[in-house]
């Protein structure tokens, strides 16, 4: 009697499944691996850009500031009455401060508004008509002898930080500027 062939069912071994499961395993890891960088690096980089352009702007606004600074009547020295390492009042009613982490602008006799939050660092330098840098503490007519301004302003959020700096020449010192603004 012969019997019939049957085909022999072949099914996966227990060492070919586990082989598997392993190689798809490490695949799976590295996939994740690389699409949790690519979120991170995604999301620092959206950081860096709003911390960049909220600096700028902000920088922008004080670079503004520093050039319309009046002279003295009759003089072509800046009407600057204060200056620190991190402060500067000028024209008897402007202010450039930082407080607490925000950095704080106030102009023409206006309230002090927040131009800028999350500052690690405010630096002011002064330097007179040679370059030289100054004190880092003026006042009265120890502030007569300024003739550029420089502000470097340090941002930093969640462990990212970005600064940026700009020197300023005053114009009212430039001969012709102006009559002046009487203090």
């Amino acid at each position: 009697m012969i019997r019939p062939h049957r085909p022999t069912r072949r099914g996966f071994t227990l060492i070919e499944l586990i082989a598997a499961m392993v190689v798809l395993a490490i695949l799976g890891t590295t996939a994740a691996s690389v699409m949790m960088r690519a979120t991170t690096i995604n999301t620092d980089t959206r950081t860096r850009t709003r911390i960049h352009t909220e600096l700028a702007t902000a920088m922008e606004q004080v670079d503004r500031a520093l050039r319309t600074i009046p002279a003295r009547v009759g003089l072509s020295t800046p009407w600057i009455d204060t200056v620190t390492a991190s402060s500067i009042s000028f024209g008897g009613t402007g202010q450039l401060s930082l407080s607490g982490s925000d950095l704080r602008l106030a102009m023409s006799g206006q309230t002090a508004a927040t131009i800028l939050r999350d500052v690690s660092a405010l630096t002011v330098r002064t330097y007179d008509a040679t370059g030289t840098l100054l004190n880092a503490s003026l006042s009265g007519s120890a502030c007569d002898a300024i003739r550029r301004v420089e502000v470097t302003v340090t941002v930093t959020t969640g462990g990212l930080s970005d600064t940026l700096r700009t020197r300023v020449f005053l114009r009212c010192t430039v001969s012709g500027a102006g009559a002046g603004i009487t203090p």
